[in-house]
């Protein structure tokens, strides 16, 4: 025969005390378990699909490296002297182009699903979002000092199929490539133009006052044959010299030939008329500025034979170039999407898809199941507990669960120790770095 706990049967029943039970959760469970399941295999089912059904996209990628200039710049200076990462942003800008992009485009027929649909501007627009360039920084001291911290360039394209992301990647590989030389080639010829104008132009503005001086001692003075004569021959000494190292256009042997011809007609000029008197601030003048022309058409002289050095050293690509480091090749996995990742998200919004489904039934369930309930809808004061007192069975039954749960913890703990020995490293070692790290610890604090 039960009993009746007489000191707790006045006692008010608390409106919380079942919501510290978890057979009241587990009871709801098993009362909407198809609560659970249908949600979770729903968003599982339907999520699995479009994970497995998303279109992959393969990344093709190839690298470019500035290769530095072979011929020492003691001997020969380059001539363009641009940083290779202003080069290389320049590049990227000129093959960017709409142009170049719709022509690649074109020739591999892309997006042919979406050219219904899109314009040609959103095509350019998928073309450059889908192209990959990324610098490379492989020394950043150095580069943090001389200002030459790109000296690798990756170039890549994302596609949908593998094939035509290599072949737009190594197009785009060999865009660069063209645009470098083709730069670099064109800024040494408009170096060596620019500086064969100057040169042809002082050469003139030189002949122009030589030729007044000339005119001017012709007028005035009839100087004497000695005085030339020494001249004449220590400049065609000079001619004979440099006609041997220089070709006949250099400025050096134009300008030598033309001193010459200055002091031969000099030297057989015209009678001087009588009581003619030289200008001498004049010929000064003049003779200053011949000599200040000079001096700047040996500079430019100078300077036209480093450009056109630094010319042949583009043309012939030994100067800094662009190289092709790694070619692009067909990739073998995609980058996106990552299914292993998204199914484990699709799990576990299939998970809180099937709670979600239970507590919205919950919520709407106004059902009387426990004590918690009935004080909900009636006075709590005119409700009494009875306790429950277990039977010898079932006191038995209760030490046996926690037996098993005790073996089961240990035969677990066991097992992952096994696996920690065999699978991972010796326990023995595991313990000297666990008392190892202790002992530092303990020193440190």
């Amino acid at each position: 025969m039960l009993q009746i706990d007489r000191s707790h049967s006045q006692a008010p029943v608390e409106s919380d005390e079942i919501g510290l039970d978890p057979s009241y959760y587990l009871a709801i469970l098993r009362k909407r378990i198809y609560y659970i399941i249908i949600p979770f295999v729903l968003v599982l089912a339907v999520g699995s699909t479009a994970a497995m059904l998303w279109p992959p996209t393969f990344l093709s990628e190839g690298k470019l490296l500035v290769e530095s200039q072979q011929i020492p710049v003691d001997l020969v200076r380059p001539t363009v002297t641009a940083g290779s990462k202003e080069r290389i942003q320049v590049i990227e800008q000129r093959v960017m182009t709409r142009d170049n992009l719709l022509a690649i485009m074109d020739k591999y027929q892309m997006f042919a699903d979406r050219r219904d649909r899109l314009s040609r501007t959103e095509l350019l627009d998928l073309m450059r979002e889908n192209t990959v360039i990324k610098p490379i920084e492989l020394d950043q001291t150095r580069g943090r000092t001389e200002g030459l911290s790109t000296i690798a360039l990756t170039v890549g394209f994302t596609d949908r199929r593998p094939d035509v992301a290599t072949k737009v990647a190594n197009e785009l590989l060999t865009l660069f490539l063209n645009e470098d030389v083709r730069n670099r080639t064109n800024r040494a010829m408009e170096t060596t133009k620019f500086l064969a104008r100057e040169a042809q132009r002082l050469e003139n503005d030189l002949g122009s006052v030589e030729a007044k001086i000339a005119d001017l001692r012709r007028k005035n003075v009839t100087p004497l044959p000695e005085q030339t004569i020494p001249q004449l021959a220590t400049l065609k000494a000079e001619l004979a010299q440099k006609s041997s190292v220089y070709s006949k256009t250099h400025p050096e042997v134009l300008r030598l030939k033309r001193q010459i011809a200055s002091l031969e007609q000099v030297a057989t000029p015209a009678p001087a008329a009588p009581g003619a008197q030289i200008d001498t601030d004049a010929l000064e003048a003049l003779q200053a500025q011949k000599i200040s022309l000079q001096k700047s058409l040996e500079t430019a002289g100078q300077k036209l034979s480093a450009a056109r050095l630094g010319e042949t050293l583009e043309r012939d690509q030994f100067a800094e170039r662009l190289q092709v480091l790694e070619q692009a090749v067909m990739p073998q996995k995609p980058i996106k999407p990552d299914r292993i990742k998204i199914l484990g998200l699709v799990f576990a919004g299939a998970v809180m898809a099937g709670f979600a489904g239970v507590f919205a039934a919950e919520l709407f369930d106004r059902t009387i199941r426990g004590s918690r309930d009935l004080a909900a809808v009636a006075d709590a004061h005119l409700i009494v507990s009875i306790p429950y007192i277990s039977t010898k069975r079932e006191l038995v039954r209760k030490k046996g669960r926690m037996a098993w749960t005790l073996l089961l913890v240990l035969v677990a703990i066991l097992v992952a120790l096994a696996a920690v020995h065999f699978f991972w490293r010796p326990l023995d070692e595991v313990w000297t770095i666990l008392l190892d790290r202790l002992l530092a610890a303990r020193l440190l604090g």
